[in-house]
């Protein structure tokens, strides 16, 4: 676990040890009349004291606001970079490897460093998920073990989704109904749960289906008036069926003006199809897609 050790305990901890070492250099009889017996002339108890407090007012106490204020300001620049894609593969390992206790614990070291949760969704934990997916399609874990690791992100996704779904309510502005599903016969929907937080988080009224049939896509769109529908596709050999089940959906919507949004793995990893694809927006990531779905709504008010 030493590897797990947090990063503002481990400056809390220089920081105390270097405050100790200046202590130590720090001598009394630099600063104060020598502690002579009171019959030989020298301070009383009482002005000792006063001294004391003087000094420590003076000298000690400045020098560690000093100390504080460059640990805070150090801190701060860190979190502005963004999380390195050596990050993403060691939280991935992790996430083979370890516990789901351990992967938490990873997890709440970088928020305690000021990451938030916005920030550890598309940086770390979306990567983190795509990688997994390539280790299974390269043949470097098997689905089991893939399949296991995912598990473990579902797990701390749900762990964090209340603190994720109110970490930005102040930004809401505008929202409507929503149909979110990976597609039909999708072995990992790991991405329709995400895609689903960051429209929570936004204010939408969801409707997520992990992996429907197309039967129940039709039916759920000719019988509930939604706004978006949001796709998520995760293989090539899928594309044919997304291309034929847009316009299907255009034609059983209740609403005539609904729109039609895809993303997921593929996106990622073969963008030149964004351009072929015959829904209306296609985005690489669940923020995206919030802010697309948005401007949707907004056209079409």
């Amino acid at each position: 676990m030493d590897h797990l050790n947090l990063q503002t305990s481990k400056s809390n901890s220089t920081n105390e040890k270097e405050g100790r070492g200046w202590l130590k250099k720090f001598r009394l009889s630099a600063l104060l009349p020598s502690l002579e017996p009171e019959t030989m002339g020298g301070p009383s108890p009482h002005e000792l004291a006063h001294l004391l407090n003087k000094t420590i007012e003076a000298q000690i106490i400045p020098r560690l606001l000093i100390q504080h204020c460059n640990t805070n300001q150090a801190l701060a620049s860190h979190n502005d970079e963004p999380i390195s894609a050596d990050d993403v593969k060691y939280f991935a390992e992790l996430l083979i490897n370890s516990s789901n206790e351990i992967c938490m614990g990873y997890i709440k070291s970088l928020r305690l460093e000021g990451r938030s949760l916005n920030e550890l969704y598309l940086q770390l934990i979306a990567p983190a998920a795509r990688r997994m997916q390539c280790y299974w399609e390269l043949d470097e874990h098997s689905f089991t073990t893939v399949t296991l690791a995912l598990g473990r992100i579902q797990y701390i996704m749900q762990e964090l989704s209340p603190d994720f779904r109110n970490e930005q309510n102040h930004h809401r502005s505008f929202s409507g109904k929503a149909l979110l599903f990976a597609m039909p016969h999708s072995q990992h929907t790991m991405g329709v749960f995400m895609l689903s937080e960051f429209f929570t988080q936004a204010g939408w009224n969801i409707c997520s289906t992990p992996s429907p049939s197309e039967e129940e896509i039709l039916d759920l769109c000719s019988k509930e008036h939604f706004d978006v529908v949001g796709i998520s596709i995760s293989y090539e050999l899928q594309w044919d069926k997304l291309q034929a089940l847009i316009p299907q959906i255009r034609r059983a919507s209740l609403n005539s003006q609904i729109g039609i949004m895809a993303g997921g793995a593929l996106f990622n990893a073969k963008p030149e199809l964004m351009d072929d694809c015959v829904a209306d927006i296609c985005t690489l990531s669940a923020a995206d897609a919030v802010v697309a779905a948005e401007n949707i709504l907004k056209s079409r008010v």
